[in-house]
């Protein structure tokens, strides 16, 4: 017999026992009896089908219903509606054509160095897939145009040109994280053993095989984190393994073409204009790609893997997930925010994933009022001070 499964939106409980989320599983995060109406909200502010879809499941009314942090939820809705009404959901499509023409041309400027130096242009193409990679993320969340359909086929083209990579994949295991950060076992980002172990226990938690290599590599990790881990491995299983298979068994050919086309042309790119043979080639391209994914994964360490862990049988409310798990860092930067693609502003992300994420810097600063009504902790730290405390962490951990 198939166990009944519930979710909570709106003081409604509705029955999910035969339905299947086009997102994947991550819909069980949120059948523990906690209030999943933020989530949604946010996960489908754009989307009508998905509100359709709730409107055709069989459900009843909860009355008198009072979910855990119901205060801090209320008050929660009203600052959303606020910045709603404010204009800092809408896109700009100044802001859009910024970032491409931007990206456009740091790749042309790595074309052109090609001719004086190759390593130089291996770095600018790196710096270029890093750009992808926070314009791919901020299209999976619809939050670039706005347009659903539209920013897929951007997110589907930026991730395979520029990072070789399925964006559906990423959204599965991305979203898995938005739902649950820094839960164990749930959150996708922790469960990274043997190559890297952010918090103590992660060995055990991970049920990771223990032997004297795992030790001993893990603790050293905060100086291989970065070069081997970041730039090597986790690329290396992304790219020849989870997101090909992935777009190969779900016959996601338009993400294979990109991939194919954008490989294809740098290494053309370097051959071509530099005059070198094949092997060559494929050495800038594979440095150019290391210098991506170690600017991306260095960069996407530094918001979480400081903050406390969630452990398997806590739920805390959407709020709490997001400003106590997060910290923002640098919001009054201009340099660290386009270092970054505006996701130093990870808390304010967290909590509205499909606003824009360059009105992180105005959302900011009300938030901060906010938090203080609401006696909660928003942590803001430097740049500096954000690199230092996830190397620490790591260094600690790996003790």
């Amino acid at each position: 017999m198939i166990e009944q499964r519930y979710i909570i939106i709106n003081s409604k409980k509705y029955d999910i026992t035969y339905f299947k989320h086009p997102g994947g599983n991550i819909i069980n995060y949120m059948i523990n009896g906690q209030d999943a109406t933020e989530s949604f909200n946010e996960f489908h502010y754009r989307s009508k089908r998905a509100h359709k879809i709730l409107q055709s499941l069989p459900y009843e009314k909860i009355y008198d219903y009072k979910p855990d942090d119901d205060i801090l939820l209320k008050n929660f809705k009203q600052f959303r509606e606020q910045l709603i009404k404010e204009g800092l959901f809408e896109p700009s499509n100044y802001h859009i054509i910024g970032r491409i023409v931007q990206m456009v041309f740091i790749y042309g400027l790595a074309t052109y160095t090609i001719n004086y130096n190759c390593m130089c242009a291996a770095i600018l193409y790196g710096i270029f897939g890093g750009q992808c990679g926070w314009l791919q993320h901020e299209a999976g969340h619809n939050s670039l145009t706005g347009i659903i359909k539209l920013d897929k086929l951007i997110q589907e083209f930026i991730m395979g040109f520029g990072l070789y990579g399925s964006a559906s994949k990423w959204n599965r295991m991305h979203n898995r994280h938005h739902a649950t950060p820094q839960k164990v076992g749930h959150d996708m980002d922790l469960n990274t053993t043997p190559f890297v172990a952010f918090y103590k226990g992660a060995l055990e938690d991970n049920k990771t095989k223990k032997n004297k290599y795992v030790y001993l590599w893990l603790k050293y990790q905060m100086y291989t984190f970065l070069p081997i881990t970041s730039g090597i491995l986790i690329p290396f299983m992304w790219r020849f393994n989870l997101h090909l298979n992935h777009s190969i068994i779900e016959k996601r050919w338009n993400e294979l073409f990109f991939v194919f086309f954008g490989t294809f042309l740098q290494i053309f790119n370097f051959m071509y204009f530099g005059n070198i043979n094949y092997k060559y080639g494929l050495l800038y391209h594979f440095i150019s790609s290391w210098v991506s994914y170690l600017y991306i994964f260095g960069h996407f360490s530094l918001s979480h893997t400081t903050t406390d862990i969630v452990e398997r049988d806590e739920d805390p409310s959407w709020v709490r997930y997001a400003i106590e798990h997060s910290v923002d860092i640098s919001t009054k930067n201009p340099i660290v925010s386009w270092i970054m693609g505006y996701l130093n502003f990870q808390v304010i992300h967290h909590l509205f994933p499909s606003m824009p994420q360059y009105n992180g810097g105005k959302v900011s600063v009300k938030l901060i009022e906010f938090c203080k009504e609401n006696n909660i902790n928003y942590k803001i730290v430097g740049y500096r001070k954000a690199w230092y405390d996830m190397l620490s962490n790591l260094n600690s951990v790996g003790h």
